[in-house]
């Protein structure tokens, strides 16, 4: 898997969208100060990848934006296997997942 870009919404500290990318095949740095949001970005691709769009508890609650009513959502784009995928996912208030495919210039369900 080749991670070309990463999107994040409403997550913690995040409250617009933040995008970061597109990155290199090589090895790719996220240099920024202290308190910016670095760490918010790597639990999104983590929770992103690895959960379920409704997973529950205590640790997703934690990523809800503090005194807000916001669904989190991540939206990753990445190849594998010689396709172009974009992957968004919404947690906890009306969860939702959606892959695409990359099909010419458009990604489609």
């Amino acid at each position: 898997m080749i991670l070309h870009r990463l999107s994040v919404k409403a997550w913690r500290n995040i409250l617009e969208e933040v995008s970061v990318g597109t990155f290199s095949e090589g090895i790719n740095v996220l240099h920024a100060p202290n308190g910016t949001g670095k760490s918010t970005l790597f639990e999104a691709l983590r929770r992103g990848i690895f959960d379920g769009h409704n997973v529950s508890g205590r640790a997703v609650e934690s990523i809800k934006p503090w005194g807000r009513d916001l669904a989190p959502g991540v939206t990753i784009e990445f190849s594998s296997g010689g396709a172009t995928y974009r992957l968004e996912k919404r947690f906890l208030s009306r969860p939702e997942a959606r892959l695409y495919r990359k099909e010419g210039s458009d990604f489609r369900p």
